[in-house]
């Protein structure tokens, strides 16, 4: 397969040696530019990401402390934050130690709750400025919800350039090493050589066989993903990548489709990965 060399003077290029970066924002690559990776994390998931990051781009590190911790089960944190939702009332978060106004890049990583970012993410987001700072999004998630919660983080830094996120799945927050560097390339953010993204192709009909991947992948997931109609696939990396059409019912009872991924490892005794579900 064709390869793609991704170098450090990309016009998208956020990181460098130390704290030296090239622009976005002011479209001057050669202007020294620093970044800080601001997160929350309740389970220490979101933080192994986070810290993962700032050790690949150099960039300086700091956490998002709720001032009355979400300590329950998963079960009550998603209770609490469906509560908080619906009143509007906002988590109190305490200071960070670093201050946002002297970095021009911020790395923003949040655990996914009721399919956005983490309440204290938003309180964390009323109190600082990121007009004019290129915003990098993670996440970790159950299922999904890295584009719903972007899509929310936007109306709240509307000046920010928001470039595209990465997520993980929870459970396999083991391959978050190798997923986050090869983001991280393809991203223009460090240097490196990575395989050339192919295009999934036309969606399809399932045959049985496709079926039996969507089973084998997402057969034990606990909440409903919708019925499999149509899917389409590409060559991934060692393996293939599926993308499934899934049919199902809103709380309204209103038809809705999603998009779930499962990726296939040509490694032996490696069985289908549910990857994400877009909504």
């Amino acid at each position: 397969m064709k390869k793609t060399l991704i170098a450090m003077s990309a016009a998208l290029s956020l990181a460098g040696c130390g704290n030296k970066q090239n622009a976005v924002v002011d479209e001057t690559p050669s202007s020294a530019t620093k970044s800080v990776v601001i997160y929350y994390s309740q389970t220490h998931v979101t933080e192994q990401v986070a810290k993962l990051i700032a050790e690949a781009t150099s960039a300086d590190l700091d956490s998002i402390v709720a001032v009355e911790p979400y300590n329950g089960t998963f079960e009550e944190t998603v209770a609490r934050c469906r509560k908080e939702m619906e009143s509007g009332v906002a988590p109190a978060v305490k200071p960070t130690n670093v201050d946002v106004a002297k970095y021009d890049t911020v790395y923003l990583g949040f655990p996914v709750w009721c399919g956005i970012a983490a309440q204290p993410v938003g309180s964390w987001m009323k109190n600082v400025d990121l007009s004019g700072k290129v915003v990098v999004p993670f996440c970790t998630f159950g299922s999904g919800g890295l584009e719903t919660s972007v899509a929310e983080l936007k109306k709240a830094a509307l000046n920010a350039k928001f470039m595209n996120g990465y997520g993980v799945r929870t459970i396999r927050i083991a391959k978050a090493a190798d997923e986050v560097d090869e983001f991280l390339i393809r991203s223009g953010i460090k240097a490196g050589e990575v395989e050339a993204e192919v295009p999934f192709v036309e969606k399809r009909n399932l045959n049985d066989e496709e079926k039996g991947i969507f089973d084998a992948a997402c057969g034990d997931y606990p909440y409903p993903l919708g019925s499999p109609v149509l899917v389409s696939s590409r060559a991934a990396k060692n393996g293939t990548e599926y993308r499934y059409i899934t049919e199902s019912k809103d709380a309204n009872g209103n038809p809705t489709q999603a998009e779930v991924f499962v990726l296939v490892s040509n490694e032996e005794g490696v069985g289908p990965e549910f990857t994400k579900v877009v909504r």
